[in-house]
């Protein structure tokens, strides 16, 4: 009966929501709608195209030369960036490991393996590639800020401070970046952005155009979960001046328009546009949750079921896990997302990996081992909004009404980087208590 009735109201208030429109309009059309253009990113992967042509006939013209085979695996790896075509990814792996295989101990390949390792979330092959090239020691500072970053995916956040304190320079880039994830997994995100706007400075004095772009398009992420959306939003559209083609700008303004805006029909548009031009699997969540806000289930479900059925692709290796097991957690499937949750937790033994399988626990109808979970490994030590929501429920039913009212509240603060659903439980869940 409990249950029915949080259902009914969280329903309520979704319903609501759909008819309040914000205070104001953050994203305005006629700002970004240029960039919404298959040419820009068509431009670029004709470079691309052009430059890998040149070193495949350099290659085919003296098999085996491992400097154009280090070469071609880098425009690789930027090819899946670009496409998101995940072949691309393993050919830039194949032809490392040909060359690790004739050449072994030699670092820069070491550290490509890591960071196509880490590309696809396989952190614990990550972390073998990277403490290799540690113990070399040649280009220890790179090497190190690698292992900084293994560390922080696997959740030891001790190990990385103590790699950063052991080189830290506040006037170099790649330094700063790693102090911001540092800064931004032990929920200090104030200290993060600093950093990041200081990183982002350096970038501009560096003019090199590809850096400044990245560093903005990572700040205006920032300032969104700070709640300074339109800074954020001004932050994307400077990025997006440096590229056109960065289609992780026009992500967070399509965000903005669903979360901040609530305007569907303009954050469909702009997803389905980058849906056509870079076809990866996580666009099907991002319209799933319009759907859903739009109480729309036929469409939810269709592209859950579209999102599921791509993602579980073999190629993507460990890359969305996480996001099928909490959609099985979800859909009725919590016996399959145990499973999937404990072999994240071997890949990555990260508070928020934790969370997955304390949800999933709780979802197949084990809620005390959901809080022994969670007492054990995610409360206090991660600040992250969903594990927080979903602390937050697994308490309430647990009976720990303040605890679960403490952790609702600071997850309601994330609201907008949550979404409307997801704030819509959170009210619903508050008003229970």
């Amino acid at each position: 009966m409990k249950n029915t009735v949080f259902i009914l109201v969280s329903a309520l208030i979704i319903m609501a929501s759909v008819f309040i429109a914000p205070q104001y309009q953050v994203a305005q059309k006629t700002s970004y709608e240029h960039y919404l253009s298959p040419d820009h990113l068509r431009k670029s992967r004709q470079e691309l195209a052009s430059r890998i042509a040149f070193w495949e006939q350099k290659l085919q013209a003296a098999p085996g030369n491992f400097v154009y085979q280090k070469k071609l695996a880098g425009l690789y790896a930027a090819g899946f960036k670009l496409t998101g075509d995940i072949t691309q990814l393993h050919r830039s792996d194949s032809l490392l490991l040909a060359v690790n295989a004739r050449l072994p101990g030699r670092v820069g390949v070491l550290q490509s393996l890591t960071a196509n390792a880490i590309t696809r979330h396989a952190f614990r092959e990550a972390e073998g590639y990277i403490r290799k090239a540690c113990d070399i020691g040649e280009d220890r500072f790179t090497s190190s800020l690698m292992l900084a970053d293994v560390a922080l995916e696997r959740g030891n956040l001790l190990e990385a401070s103590l790699l950063l304190d052991g080189i830290a320079s506040g006037s170099h880039f790649d330094y700063l970046i790693r102090e911001v994830k540092l800064h931004d997994q032990s929920d200090e995100l104030d200290k993060a952005v600093r950093s990041m706007e200081k990183a982002a400075g350096l970038a501009r004095a560096s003019g090199t155009s590809s850096a400044i772009n990245w560093a903005l398009s990572n700040l205006a992420d920032m300032y969104g979960h700070q709640g300074k959306v339109k800074k954020a939003y001004e932050t994307y559209l400077q990025a997006l001046r440096l590229d056109p083609a960065d289609l992780h700008s026009l992500r967070g303004i399509a965000w903005i328009a669903f979360s901040h805006d609530r305007n569907t029909e303009e954050a469909k548009r702009i997803v389905r546009f980058l849906q056509s031009i870079h076809p990866m699997p996580d666009y099907d969540l991002f319209l799933a949750e319009i759907a859903a806000y739009e109480q729309d289930t036929a469409t939810e479900r269709m592209h859950k079921e579209q999102f599921l059925r791509k993602a579980s692709a073999q190629a993507y290796g460990n890359m969305y896990k996480s996001y099928v097991c909490q959609l099985k957690s979800e859909g009725g499937e919590a016996a399959e997302a145990l499973e999937i949750a404990a072999e994240e937790i071997g890949e990555r033994p990260h508070p928020m990996s934790y969370h997955l399988l304390a949800w999933a626990a709780f979802r197949h109808g084990s809620p005390q081992r959901a809080l022994d979970i969670l007492e054990q490994h995610v409360i206090g030590q991660t600040g992250e909004p969903e594990a927080l929501y979903h602390a937050g429920v697994i308490l309430k039913e647990a009976g720990r009404k303040e605890a679960a009212r403490a952790h609702l509240l600071a997850a309601r603060e994330a609201s907008f980087e949550l979404g409307p659903v997801v704030a819509a439980e959170i009210q619903g869940h508050l008003e229970q208590l």
